[in-house]
């Protein structure tokens, strides 16, 4: 799956998820919603913005 398609939020969600994982490496599902709740991404695809921000979580988990 992909993270991005228009581009419009893909700035906002990379530097917002960039300080959430410096802050906590491993976020829940939770925080990661709460913390990129205010960007807008017209194209609609939070879902798989969230799972793109786990799957770097997990990366950054496992020293990939």
């Amino acid at each position: 799956k992909r993270g991005a398609a228009c581009g419009f939020c893909t700035p906002g969600m990379i530097l917002t998820t960039k300080a959430l994982l410096e802050k906590n490496p491993t976020p829940t599902l939770p925080e990661i919603k709460e913390a990129l709740g205010g960007n807008i991404c017209r194209c609609g695809i939070y879902e798989h913005i969230v799972e793109s921000v786990q799957l770097a979580s997990e990366k950054i988990a496992g020293g990939v």
